[in-house]
């Protein structure tokens, strides 16, 4: 593959997963304060999510690997 696509990809990715996570967190934060500070979910719930997109970056690896 070209080193400069390589570059591109990878600055896509991180630029795009950083906003993601910035409009994710920033969701969290409004939802907790329109609820009067209360956090809108649970430690196990956040466990579960973060659980589950692990499991979605396991997926995404395997399918680059068995495509090659």
């Amino acid at each position: 593959m070209n080193q400069n696509i390589k570059t591109i990809t990878i600055i896509v990715g991180t630029v795009l997963g950083a906003f993601l996570g910035y409009r994710a967190a920033m969701n969290f934060i409004e939802t907790a304060e329109a609820q009067s500070g209360k956090t809108p979910i649970t430690a196990s719930q956040g466990l579960q999510v973060g659980l589950a997109a692990l499991n979605a970056f396991k997926q995404i690896s395997k399918i680059s690997r068995s495509s090659k």
